[in-house]
């Protein structure tokens, strides 16, 4: 009986703490960065994709912070986001 309770003990000590870690850490490493257009991993600070050249990022024209492309107003100074300027 007593084995039987260390047994089960050892199972939930295993499942709360070493296996719900290792899946908690998978979904942290598939939140990658990458390139909208050939799918390439990207830094998150990267302007342009080294591998294809699309733009990842641009500067808004009023405040001049850098800003995603596919964004559609700029976070720092809530100005829309002119889609045809790439600066």
């Amino acid at each position: 009986m007593t084995l039987f309770i260390l047994l089960i003990v050892a199972f939930l000590v295993y499942y709360l703490f070493i296996y719900r870690a290792d899946n908690g850490s998978q979904t942290v490493t598939s939140k990658v960065n990458r390139c909208p257009n050939c799918n390439s991993i990207v830094e998150k600070d990267f302007n342009v994709c080294p591998i294809c050249k699309e733009t990842l990022k641009k500067y808004c024209t009023n405040c001049g912070e850098k800003i995603d492309v596919h964004w559609r107003f700029c976070p720092y100074c809530e100005k829309p986001i002119d889609k045809d300027v790439i600066k």
